[in-house]
């Protein structure tokens, strides 16, 4: 419903003269606002003025320092605006070993860049700063096996191979001298079972920059199996009278294999000895001795380390 409908016959003629009277006095109260002085808070903007190439910025500089201006409306909204207003510039001579700057001395620099604003007071108390000199080393890279997760029961079985052998590292002073002389390959939190292929990146900090970023990191992995045997036991220089003899005739093997080949092994492929002449007088028993063993078999383990003698009466 019209506003209009509840006018005077002679306000509804007239209604774009009300108009243009209100807004004319609006605008003749705004211009004339502008004129007048004024004080208020400003967050200005910062840049900063050194030799970026041979540093590195540890935390983002500050953006912002926070003022107390006073001076004309037109001027106080064009800076705030940010309308043709250039950022106050920062000059650090020496960026790396500047820690921060007190309002004591932001306060000339604030003034002597501002003109037409009358800067009444610094508001920010200190600008602080965390810029280090920028440190480059060429490094070779290593793979840790220990670091490399393989799922339970899965081993490497083969060289692994990296196809850059060195990388160039640049960053902070402070973290670089930490660095010692090579760099790691970081391998993903996940359990490996299949042959593996793929570009990683390094064990570094994320301050650091790398170059080439990742390398290609490729090795052979396979299943292993834990196996066990019962192996016959052979005496050596023992009584041919038979006086003295030993309390069991086998020892029982446990070894692991690649599951590939675990059909290959028997307990044929180990030999087992107890030697009479290594018999400990003081408990009477003897440590067998494995004699031979298939290669393809692995962390060989007997399930004794001596065998108990006993004499015949």
């Amino acid at each position: 419903m019209s506003i209009f409908r509840f006018l005077s016959p002679g306000i509804k003629e007239n209604w774009k003269v009300v108009m243009l009277s209100a807004v004319g006095a609006a605008t003749f109260w705004f211009f004339n606002a502008m004129n007048k002085d004024y004080e208020t808070s400003l967050n200005y903007p910062l840049d900063y003025d050194f030799v970026r190439d041979s540093v590195v910025i540890i935390t983002p500089l500050p953006e912002y320092i926070k003022i107390d201006v006073a001076s004309g409306g037109w001027n106080l909204i064009r800076r705030t605006l940010r309308i043709n207003a250039a950022p106050i510039l920062i000059p650090l001579e020496n960026p790396s070993a500047i820690k921060f700057l007190t309002r004591s001395s932001l306060t000339p620099i604030v003034k002597e860049q501002l003109s037409g604003l009358d800067v009444t007071f610094v508001v920010t108390d200190t600008l602080y700063f965390n810029i280090e000199e920028k440190v480059i080393k060429k490094l070779p890279v290593i793979v840790d096996s220990l670091t490399i997760p393989l799922r339970n029961n899965y081993r490497i079985t083969s060289p692994i191979k990296v196809y850059n052998d060195s990388v160039t590292l640049t960053g902070p002073k402070s973290i670089m001298s930490k660095i010692e002389n090579n760099v790691e390959i970081a391998f993903a939190d996940k359990e490996i079972d299949s042959d593996f292929e793929e570009d990683l990146k390094y064990r570094i900090d994320p301050l650091i920059k790398a170059r080439p970023s990742r390398t290609t990191i490729e090795f052979d992995v396979r299943n292993f199996v834990l196996k066990e045997v019962d192996v016959p036991i052979e005496f050596l220089n023992f009584p041919r009278d038979s006086s003295v003899i030993a309390t069991q005739k086998n020892i029982r093997v446990y070894y692991t294999i690649d599951e590939d080949h675990e059909n290959e092994v028997d307990k044929n492929d180990f030999s087992i000895t107890l030697d009479y002449s290594m018999l400990n007088s003081r408990d009477s028993t003897i440590a067998p001795i494995l004699m031979y063993s298939p290669e393809k078999a692995l962390d060989i383990v007997l399930n004794v380390d001596k065998v108990a003698i006993e004499r015949q009466r």
